[in-house]
């Protein structure tokens, strides 16, 4: 079984950068590269991962105060919860604006804006 070859073209000072780099870390600038995309999936797919257990997470606490009970009742519960819940927000949305390309942020905020509520950065 053989693997695929990816090959593309690089502006001489980029390419000159890259071996620089790649000299550093006692590579080829190839070796270097592959390593270097080999390494950035396999962070990306970690994230996802972290983040499909933050999302369980935020789905528990929604579900459940800290006695079990199945609805949040009073606005201290409430308050606690989204305090916990803050900084699992923040950290997924800011993996997920790190790894979203311009065009499907565009999309999602034009999504936000067809269900009625302005999106949070929307230039409108």
């Amino acid at each position: 079984m053989s693997t695929p070859i990816v090959s593309f073209r690089l502006k001489p000072e980029i390419y000159l950068k890259l071996e620089a780099i790649a000299a550093e870390a006692g590579q080829t600038p190839g070796g270097y590269l592959k390593k270097k995309l080999e390494s950035d999936t396999n962070n990306f797919l970690e994230d996802l991962q972290f983040m499909k257990g933050d999302i369980s997470e935020i789905l528990h606490l929604l579900q459940s105060d800290d006695k079990g009970s199945k609805a949040v009742e009073s606005t201290s519960n409430q308050n606690e919860m989204m305090k916990a819940l803050m900084p699992i927000v923040l950290e997924s949305l800011l993996i997920l604006r790190e790894v979203a390309a311009p065009n499907k942020v565009s999309n999602a905020q034009r999504l936000v804006d067809k269900a009625g509520i302005k999106a949070y950065n929307s230039l409108d």
